[in-house]
């Protein structure tokens, strides 16, 4: 059995030195603790042959000689791991090796260590020779100094090289104490060799410690692989130990009573009894909790499942049968019902019955379409299960009292909360366990963990479904729209094409759905590309697009969708075709110039019939009146005066008709507003009218007509001095905004009614007795030849304002006037 053992021993032992130096050859650490342990593999071997008593001459010097050998490998591995030190220095490694080798040569070649190995009736036995003493001394000094240098890396050493070099050392120490007494203090002491077999027993020590900081800590970087083979093996081993150890009591009753087959055979009818009984033992637990339905639970099955499926279902009415199996599969309960809170409302404190199975049909487990409000009002305050008998096995005394009540009475045995964002959105509702057994820790613990998984996964298929349903909602609207609504998210690709845009861009929703930005036209997906880039809202007020057959005007706008931390999540495009509100535009113009030209004609004939009636009227008397001097000196002045006004009218006319046929020049604004003020300050004096102006100190330069600007100034003036009464003011303001000129004719007289604003500027129209109705709007068409705009408008503390808008130059030229 002792050379069995030792056998034994040495094959860890040499599997150990051999994966150590295989895992990293060439590093020195590895090395020489490979080579360690490949001397203590041959020194164990030694041993073993030793005692077997074969060939004793020849084990017992290969013995000393790898003991010898063995304190110098040591303290080179323990100068260089975990990493190398200054001391010992390597001239005394060499020399320390030096003498380990000098010593095993010795050992091998001479009887100076060990004299002679002989038989004896009480087993092997060993005499030194006159060196031993010496080799002794060398073997403790080298220990003792490996044994300083070990500390000392020890003490210093932090965090997983402590932890390598704790676990490293408790091996060494236990193993090198147990053979230095076993096998060299006590054959010194005493002479007695009998008990030098049990000093390699304590490698085994050094084996374990070694192999768990190898498979805990990655001990000098080598990895080891246990496989579940190997794991089983072991446990197996380790359930005979009880077994081994009643038989080595009754091994020597046994041994006198049984031959040596007999003795074999019995003890591999033990060993296969003893592998069985935990075999038969679990079959047949399995069967009579079958029948009394139990349910053996693997809880990381279950776990693993239920993770897998409730992160990847988002469908509602597909979880809640799935969270629904898989409670009572892991229960083998009476029944499981699943409630959620009613409504979207935080407010909403009724729970609703989802889903419920009865799993037994004499059962008690009763479903009601509402959760009692008892439990609901437990269940919402402390966030955490109800257990019947928990709550049985309490003081019961008002609420609770009426609690169990209501459990009891629907055969509840548990209700586990469902919580999501802090809130109880629902309720698991688990019946008895058929076969009558409570529900034991890890049970809750199982069901908690699903419960707070599934209150989770519910919220998020609830969100869902509301996403769903926005989401149809809004195709619904948007395909609906005569607008082409187009979006892309923040990678460029197309998540919404709706039916306009598809007849618009001649782009099948098909192809455009899902696909890059670039199958877009190339207005829209520019547009879009450059929101989704700089997150910034633009507008095409036009841009022609073409769906391959027609081209049509659109106005097109992008806006960014934005999450709620301000990220860019993506663009969206609505474009309209324009072509008709083009048409519409049209046909308004059209009718505006019939109307305006119904106006102008009606004016006309308003403003030359008069004429034509005074100088008929004469005509018509001239016949009886050809004697009267007098009578021809009228209708001569009559004649005259009358057809000078037609001319006027047509003068007027043709001004209005003609207007920017002049050429346009860089002018400074203020010279021709000057001009007219000059020209009607007479008047302004006579009336006793004040007339003032504020048109800057700096040139305002305006592309222009002299001639025409001074005539727009001078009847806005007029218009001014006639509306405006004695000691009155008018004013003319210039200012300058945003690359535009606005001259201001202000005045104090009456204003305009508010009636009328709209119509100041039509030909024709005006508020004076006497007036002709065309010198607005003349003033308005002059205006609008230089790319400006005429307003009118009443002062709040009275009085009108005619407010010129003009652009301001922008070509390098030298301000003229006329």
């Amino acid at each position: 059995m002792i050379h069995i053992s030792l056998q034994l021993v040495f094959c860890l032992v040499l599997g150990l030195g051999l994966l150590v130096w295989r895992a990293r050859p060439e590093n020195p650490v590895n090395r020489s603790f490979g080579t360690l342990a490949l001397l203590s593999a041959i020194w164990i071997l030694g041993v073993a042959f030793f005692h077997s008593g074969t060939h004793l001459s020849f084990w017992a010097p290969l013995a000393f000689a790898a003991v010898g050998l063995i304190p110098a490998t040591f303290l080179t591995f323990v100068r260089h791991y975990p990493t190398p030190a200054r001391w010992p220095g390597k001239l005394f490694l060499r020399f320390n090796l030096s003498i380990g080798l000098l010593f095993a040569v010795i050992s091998l070649t001479t009887r100076l260590i060990v004299s002679d190995a002989t038989l004896t009736p009480t087993g092997p036995a060993r005499e030194t020779g006159p060196l031993y003493p010496l080799y002794a001394t060398y073997f403790l000094v080298t220990w003792f100094t490996t044994l300083a240098v070990f500390i000392s890396k020890w003490t210093q050493a932090r965090g997983l090289a402590r932890v390598q070099l704790h676990y490293l050392g408790l091996g060494f120490a236990v193993a090198s104490s147990g053979g230095i007494i076993t096998n060299l203090v006590i054959p010194l002491l005493t002479g007695n060799t009998a008990y030098t077999w049990v000093g390699p027993h304590f490698a085994l020590v050094f084996v374990a410690m070694a192999a768990h900081a190898i498979i805990r800590h990655r001990l000098m970087d080598v990895r080891l692989v246990i496989h579940r083979g190997l794991t089983f093996a072991l446990a197996l081993m380790v359930s005979l130990i009880p077994v081994a150890g009643l038989v080595a009591l009754a091994w020597p009753r046994l041994s006198d009573q049984l031959a040596r087959d007999e003795l074999a055979v019995l003890l591999v009818a033990v060993v296969v009894v003893s592998l069985l009984v935990p075999l038969t033992r679990d079959a047949a637990g399995r069967l009579l909790d079958r029948y009394v339905y139990r349910t053996r639970v693997n809880y990381q099955r279950i776990l693993r499942e239920a993770s897998s499926a409730l992160t990847r279902v988002l469908d509602l009415y597909v979880l809640l049968p799935f969270l629904n199996r898989t409670v009572a599969i892991s229960t083998n309960s009476e029944g499981v019902a699943v409630y959620l809170r009613a409504g979207v409302s935080p407010s909403g404190s009724a729970f609703s019955r989802a889903i419920a199975e009865k799993r037994h049909e004499q059962s008690h487990f009763d479903t009601p379409d509402e959760a009692p409000v008892e439990i609901v009002t437990a269940l919402t305050s402390t966030k955490d299960l109800l257990l019947t008998d928990e709550i049985a096995h309490g003081r019961l005394t008002g609420d609770l009292e009426r609690l169990h009540s209501e459990l009891a009475r629907l055969n509840w045995a548990l209700v586990l909360p469902l919580v999501s964002e802090d809130r109880v959105i629902g309720a698991i509702v688990v019946g008895p366990k058929l076969s009558g057994d409570p529900f034991y820790p890890q049970d809750l613990d199982l069901l908690m963990t699903l419960a707070n998984q599934a209150g989770v996964a519910v919220k998020n298929a609830q969100l869902y479904a509301q996403v769903v349903l926005a989401n149809e909602h809004l195709n619904n609207i948007v395909s609906t729209i005569e607008s082409g609504v187009v979006a892309v998210d923040a990678t460029g690709q197309v998540t919404l094409f709706n039916r306009a845009a598809e007849q618009l861009t001649g782009i099948p929703a098909e192809q455009a759905r899902h696909q890059a930005v670039s199958v877009l036209p190339v207005c829209v997906g520019a547009m879009l590309t450059e929101t989704v880039v700089d997150g910034s809202p633009r507008t095409q007020p036009e841009v022609e697009l073409s769906d391959g057959s027609t081209t049509r005007p659109i106005i097109c706008t992008t806006s960014p969708l934005h999450d709620q931390m301000g990220a860019v999540l993506g663009a969206v495009a609505v474009f309209s075709d324009l072509t008709p509100f083009k048409e519409l535009e049209v046909e308004r113009r059209r009718a505006e110039r019939l109307a305006y030209f119904e106006m102008l004609a009606a004016g006309i004939a308003h403003e030359i019939k008069n004429p034509l009636v005074s100088i008929k009227t004469f005509a018509q008397l001239l016949p009886r009146r050809r004697g009267d001097e007098q009578f021809i000196e009228t209708f001569g002045r009559t004649v005259t005066h009358e057809i000078a006004r037609m001319e006027r009218l047509l003068d007027r006319l043709g001004a209005l008709s003609r207007p920017g046929e002049r050429p346009r020049h860089p002018i400074d604004l203020r010279v021709p507003i000057d001009d007219a003020i000059e020209a009607m300050r007479p008047a302004f004096v006579e009336k006793d009218v004040v007339l003032s102006a504020a048109t800057g100190q700096s040139p305002c330069v305006i592309l222009g007509d002299h001639l025409e600007l001074e005539q727009l100034f001078l009847n806005l003036l007029v218009n001014a001095h006639e509306a405006t009464p004695a000691g009155g003011m008018a004013r003319v303001e210039l200012s300058i905004t945003a690359g535009r000129a606005i001259v201001a004719v202000v005045d104090t007289g009456p204003g305009i009614p508010p009636e009328l604003l709209e119509r100041v500027f039509d030909p024709f129209f005006s508020t004076k007795e006497r007036g002709s109705g065309l010198g607005l709007a003349i003033c308005a068409c002059i205006a609008q030849t230089h790319a400006g705009r005429l307003k009118a408008a009443n002062r709040e503390v009275g009085g009108a304002v005619f407010t010129v808008d003009l652009p301001l130059a922008v070509v390098a030229a030298r301000p003229v006037s006329a």
